[in-house]
């Protein structure tokens, strides 16, 4: 019985950590963590377990060309981050670099969400 439990618990264990077994508030992102995007987004969006201090929050995009110009940190009351990607992005690879507290939690929270741009090239 007992490691039935301990063998049902791990993943969510794991699911409450990063990489370096430290706890992470980020449950999700649009553009999804590692994926292909193959139209342009818009705009970042950060889900978390609880709700951002958008006043203590930051989001910055890097990509190819350096960091990409943003605006309009805000949340929509979804436990998320939400910004606007002010210039279109290019075929690359691209890093949302975060730093949020959350809730009534008095820790910081940082990390990085990871995807990449592949678009269709138009032949002449």
């Amino acid at each position: 019985m007992c490691r039935l439990l301990i063998a049902a618990l791990f993943p969510l264990l794991l699911a409450a950590c990063n990489g370096e077994g430290k706890y992470s508030p980020i449950l999700n992102s649009e553009p999804a963590a590692d994926s292909v995007q193959t139209h342009i987004p818009r705009t970042l969006r950060l889900y978390y377990s609880a709700l951002p201090d958008v006043e203590r929050s930051n989001l910055r995009l890097a990509g190819p060309q350096g960091d990409i110009p943003l605006r309009g940190l805000h949340t929509m009351a979804a436990d998320d981050l939400m910004i606007e990607i002010m210039e279109p992005l290019a075929n690359g690879d691209y890093a949302i670099h975060w730093t949020t507290v959350v809730a009534d939690d008095p820790d910081e929270y940082s990390g990085v969400v990871n995807f990449s741009v592949e678009l269709a090239r138009e032949d002449p």
